[in-house]
């Protein structure tokens, strides 16, 4: 019996080893060509990974436009990730007078021809979900995300626009409607300057 299946085992091994052999049909090689070109980095990775490094935070947000704005300062390093697939921001910093940190992974996903985002932080348990698409210049990304919003237990979306001045300063922006508003407020700005 073990005679049996030891050659049972060589034959499918043979026949395995046989079919690798093979020169792949066109619709393999169409098929490896595809995933090839969603798999290399280009000029939209090239891009993010030129935020490496550790840049200065100036966050400004205001949760209720009849208050004031408040202001806090804080520290974000990002990484390339993925031999430049991706970037990883960490951020640490103060909000509503706690110690506040969070982490973003941002790509390029070249199957659909926009920026992705995911976002957490110390500030609830969901994962902020974010597409965008660059204007024409590419140094304006628009960002539209979605995230369980704590008060209403419901989706809530999100517009966002990164603005590149340079490779030492950019901005980002973020705009939400708030519960039973008609229009949208901007709730924060971040100035990021290299440090």
């Amino acid at each position: 019996m073990r005679k049996l299946f030891a050659l049972a085992a060589l034959g499918m091994l043979v026949a395995i080893s046989a079919f690798a052999a093979d020169a792949p049909s066109a619709d393999q090689q169409a098929m490896m060509e595809k995933m090839t070109k969603a798999a290399t980095p280009g000029a939209p990775h090239a891009m993010l990974a030129k935020m490496a490094g550790e840049w200065t935070a100036t966050v400004k947000f205001q949760m209720d436009p009849s208050q004031p704005w408040q202001t806090s300062t804080g520290t974000s390093v990002v990484t390339v990730l993925m031999d430049g697939r991706y970037i990883q921001e960490s951020n640490t910093s103060v909000m509503m007078g706690q110690p506040f940190s969070g982490q973003g992974l941002t790509g390029y996903d070249n199957v659909i021809g926009k920026y992705v985002s995911t976002w957490i932080d110390n500030m609830g348990t969901g994962i902020m979900t974010s597409i965008g698409t660059a204007d024409a210049s590419g140094k304006v990304i628009n960002w539209s995300g979605t995230m369980s919003d704590p008060i209403t237990g419901k989706p809530t979306k999100e517009r966002m626009v990164t603005t590149f001045t340079d490779d030492n300063h950019h901005t980002f922006d973020m705009y939400t409607t708030p519960p039973g508003a008609k229009k949208e407020m901007k709730t924060m700005t971040i100035e990021y300057v290299r440090k």
